[in-house]
């Protein structure tokens, strides 16, 4: 096979290819879909469907198990590839820097790999936990804000996951051009010498953009999935803050239309508030508990990613497209530490108002003992939920401030030792 005949064959597979893996995220363009219910678990119904499709979330069936074991050997096989290839070029900085931030960034994937293969059982308790009968609000205002949540969840999918198969399709393209044009490609992970054969050259390209665009876009859409749950949680708290705002209002109401005491109808709703209440809270646990971390990991090597990558941009044309796929890289890595420490600042933000919510009810003539069991509440919600990574790190902006500013301390340490 000549260069000319395979630079028609390779473009053309990797297209089919790349649609095949976009089908999933470019389904909420469709009309024929119904995306928006209200119900709270479908905001990360895009991201189950991603998960399973490149074999991180646990499907249905034999085979797909067989599938997910196939897909985690293969990701830690290139991660080995890529250690054997850093430790061959490590006194070559320029070599070092072109395959370190891709590592270091397959390395935290793996690590939220490993998570869902190990606490599959937990992580299939939380996304149902999202469908229980306490999470399926009523009222419009209520339904408004779980769809606008749902519609903020299917953008990010598919702008997140996008840019990354954007990122990993033009860096098929360098290769090829490279190969057209007679030049040795050399691949960023361990690989046979003799290269250069088309034969050879097309199985290693095709290897090496499955797996990275595949990677990239379950990186993505683990965050996304994180981040999209914590969301859910600070809507959730904002739909109880309304609820216990008018909930004299509602139990007379109720109590009206039910025939039974005010008291009575009272007691039950503040009760049903609670409910909601510790749900929400096991469930913001829950996600602490399982990708805590991984989270950890993301956030301890993510300076370092954006650190390399900087390092190997400002060697780079700015109108090259070269330099266009290592900006997208780093808006990547920059969305993917920013999701976690935004909606985490929101969550405790939004949790902080709920002792004033609960304060600025119209309790005045209600029964003591409501008014005893409000204290409570008050007392027991005073204090905001804060998500940390593995009870270390605070999900919070300070912390995003303080990872910026430590990769830029490492990249100026590594353009002086240059």
């Amino acid at each position: 096979m000549n260069n000319k005949v395979l630079l028609r064959v390779i473009p053309y597979s990797f297209q089919r290819l790349n649609n095949i893996i976009l089908k999933c995220i470019t389904l909420f363009e469709s009309n024929q879909v119904e995306l928006f219910r209200s119900s709270a678990g479908e905001c990360v119904a895009i991201h189950t469907r991603v998960l399973r499709f490149v074999g991180f979330l646990r499907g249905n069936g034999p085979a797909h198990a067989l599938y997910r074991r196939g897909v985690l050997a293969l990701t830690t096989l290139y991660l080995v590839q890529e250690c054997v290839y850093a430790y061959k070029v490590r006194s070559d900085l320029d070599k070092l820097s072109r395959v370190m931030f891709l590592l270091l960034c397959h390395v935290t994937s793996l690590a939220k790999q490993l998570v869902f293969h190990l606490d599959s059982d937990a992580i299939k308790r939380l996304i149902d936990a999202l469908e229980e009968p306490v999470f399926q609000n009523e009222g419009d205002a209520a339904m408004k804000l779980v769809e606008e949540c749902t519609r903020r969840a299917w953008r990010v999918e598919a702008g997140y996951a996008g840019c990354a198969v954007l990122t990993c399709t033009l860096w098929l393209s360098f290769p090829i051009r490279d190969h057209t044009r007679g030049l040795h490609v050399e691949f960023p992970f361990a690989s046979p010498h003799s290269t250069d054969a088309s034969p050879m050259f097309a199985a290693i390209l095709l290897y090496s953009y499955y797996v990275t665009t595949l990677v990239g876009i379950a990186n993505t859409t683990v965050d996304a999935f994180i981040a999209t749950i914590i969301y859910q949680c600070q809507t959730q708290f904002r739909i109880l803050r309304m609820e216990l705002e008018k909930l004299p209002d509602t139990a007379r109401t109720i109590s009206e239309a039910k025939k039974e005491a005010y008291e009575t109808a009272l007691t039950q709703q503040l009760a049903q508030r609670l409910q909601h209440y510790r749900h929400i809270t096991w469930t913001v646990e829950s996600v602490q508990k399982i990708f805590g971390k991984a989270i950890l990991v993301q956030f301890g090597i993510g300076g370092w990613i954006l650190c390399m990558a900087a390092y190997k941009l400002v060697s780079l044309s700015v109108l090259s497209i070269e330099f266009a796929s290592m900006a997208l890289f780093i808006c990547c890595i920059l969305t993917e530490l920013f999701l976690y420490c935004y909606f985490g600042t929101e969550l405790s933000v939004e949790s902080s108002h709920l002792a004033g919510s609960v304060y600025a009810m119209q309790w005045v003539g209600a029964p003591a003992q409501f008014r005893r069991s409000l204290l409570i509440v008050m007392e027991c919600a005073r204090r905001p939920l804060r998500l940390t990574a593995s009870t270390l790190v605070p999900l919070s902006l300070d912390t995003f401030l303080k990872i910026l500013k430590s990769s830029y301390t490492f990249y100026a340490v590594l353009r002086q030792t240059k």
